[in-house]
């Protein structure tokens, strides 16, 4: 097994951002070796009750795709079946909820799908580590943020901006340049 393959995760919501339905946007990216290698932004199917319970949604998510990425990637050989994959959250209470296996008044009513998360926690496939919301790489997938954290957050995923070539220019310029006929 190669040492260097280190699987992390980053799960994160939004609360109840979309206007028209107040439902919240899921997101989570993979990282491996300081390259984002798998990464998602959803609506969520059902309006949350609060941030944790967003964040609990999307950390369900997050869960699947870790347990489909460990699968595959011990079948590769880089990962060991006994090795759990870190996943980051910057959401105390979602993380409170999935180590927690007591029902609570303020929590009986989310849906019992969501606590997979609990289940992959107390049987060791998955470690929650809290992230401090300034490092959520998955802020990228559920709101709008500034230019400048976008930029720092493109980065740490291992993203490469445009080149100048790429990106320069504009539509009228490029539309006025002469194209070929193909008859």
């Amino acid at each position: 097994m190669n040492d260097k393959m280190n699987l992390e995760g980053y799960s994160d919501a939004d609360w109840a951002g979309d206007v028209d339905t107040r439902r919240s946007t899921s997101g989570y990216a993979f990282m491996m070796n300081g390259g984002c290698i798998s990464w998602r932004s959803k609506k969520q199917r059902t309006v949350a009750l609060s941030s944790t319970e967003a964040e609990y949604m999307a950390l369900t998510e997050a869960v699947q795709e870790s347990i489909w990425l460990k699968a595959f990637l011990c079948e590769l050989g880089e990962m060991s079946i006994n090795e759990a994959v870190k996943i980051h959250e910057d959401n105390q209470g979602s993380m409170a909820l999935a180590k927690n296996p007591e029902c609570h008044k303020r929590t009986k009513h989310i849906d019992i799908r969501y606590h997979f998360v609990r289940e992959k926690v107390e049987d060791g496939q998955v470690l929650l580590q809290y992230c401090s919301t300034k490092d959520m790489l998955a802020d990228l997938m559920t709101k709008p943020i500034s230019a400048v954290q976008f930029e720092g957050l493109r980065n740490k995923l291992g993203i490469k901006p445009p080149s100048a070539a790429e990106s320069s220019g504009s539509v009228e310029e490029k539309a006025s340049r002469p194209t070929k006929e193909y008859r």
